[in-house]
């Protein structure tokens, strides 16, 4: 790789990194994982399900609104982990890309 192609990509990884580790900071309560596949259209469907009192919570235990909360932070973990992958992603993809030159 040349010197300058190295340069421009440990650039991009620094901004990268500052990027995700930003992101990971604002992160102030950890959600429990979903379901791999899981659909995010269907799972705020059930928590306006659960918000409305259509559907009762699963576990009669946790209340509806509690369950409901911890769906939707599910929701946002999940979103904020696919972002970090894809930045991974492009960034691999541009040493593959440099490392071809």
């Amino acid at each position: 790789m040349r010197p300058k192609d190295r340069q421009l990509y440990l650039e991009e990884i620094g901004r990268s990194n500052e990027s995700m580790l930003s992101r990971f900071a604002q992160v102030k309560q950890i959600f429990p994982w979903l379901r791999p596949h899981s659909s995010h259209a269907e799972l705020r469907r059930t928590v306006a399900r659960l918000r409305s009192g259509v559907m009762p919570s699963l576990d009669s235990r946790i209340p509806a609104h509690v369950l409901a909360d911890l769906l939707e932070g599910s929701i946002e973990q999940d979103l904020l982990i696919r972002e970090v992958v894809a930045d991974m992603d492009q960034m691999a993809e541009l040493l593959r890309r440099l490392r071809k030159r």
